[in-house]
């Protein structure tokens, strides 16, 4: 199961009661642009072929890490339960392959609320750490990170349109991982699990866990730029609403 929502791991870190989680073995640092990544994977709602009861993907569970390229490590994390409203019921289907129980998005927040608690986040760590989503001389230039353009590009994008919820222009620029994985090993993996297999790393914690995902990801990334690839922004939505 994923962790317990956000309270919990804001005093846990708080209270530096979290370890750092160190991403992968030392290794030389290849130059990169970017100095801080936020690597989010979204959860959602979904179906299984034979539902006949199906709707719009809404977010159910909005986690993001900040990873440290140059020391390789995961330096803080946010994760939150979300609750749906246009298909409030979670489906068997989504529970088995997610995780995420009844329970925990009845508890959660709606998506409105959950974008002013990640930017509270957020603008925590671009004052601890001086970061800045613009290249600025002594600042720490970041991005965002995503296993594909699904996140950003389709979930987010597509339910903040339909209910009419502001959505922060840095979600409009980003970093496609598994783009950049395709274009510099010039194959196409089966997935993040299929990305992580190939370059010799297993997956920790549990698939379609949405903090667990972004965690392995982050892991992913660490391998990479061990290996020399170079990160830049493969999306940019900026001004599309």
């Amino acid at each position: 199961m994923c962790p317990t929502g956000m309270e919990t791991k804001s005093l846990a870190w708080e209270y530096d009661a979290v370890q750092r989680i160190k991403v992968g073995k030392t290794r030389r640092f290849s130059k990169q642009t970017f100095e801080y990544f936020l690597v989010l994977d979204f959860e959602a709602t979904c179906w299984d072929k034979g539902d006949y009861d199906k709707g719009s993907s809404e977010v159910i569970e909005f986690p993001c890490v900040l990873y440290d390229v140059k020391n390789n490590e995961i330096v803080d994390e946010f994760q939150q339960y979300v609750m749906p409203f246009e298909k409030p019921k979670l489906s068997p289907f989504c529970t088995n392959l997610t995780g995420i129980e009844q329970h925990q998005v009845e508890n959660g927040v709606p998506l409105k609320t959950c974008l002013m608690l990640f930017n509270k986040w957020l603008n925590k760590l671009i004052k601890e750490h001086k970061l800045s989503f613009v290249r600025q001389e002594n600042l720490k230039y970041t991005g965002f990170c995503t296993w594909s353009d699904w996140d950003l590009g389709t979930c987010l994008f597509r339910e903040c349109k339909r209910k009419g919820i502001y959505r922060p222009e840095h979600f409009s620029r980003w970093i496609d991982v598994r783009a950049i994985y395709k274009d510099h090993y010039a194959r196409r993996p089966h997935g993040l699990l299929g990305a992580l297999t190939e370059l010799g790393l297993e997956f920790e914690g549990r698939q379609h866990c949405g903090l667990h995902d972004a965690r392995n990801t982050a892991r992913l990334v660490g391998r990479m730029v061990e290996d020399g690839v170079y990160f830049k922004l493969t999306k940019d939505i900026t001004g599309k609403r």
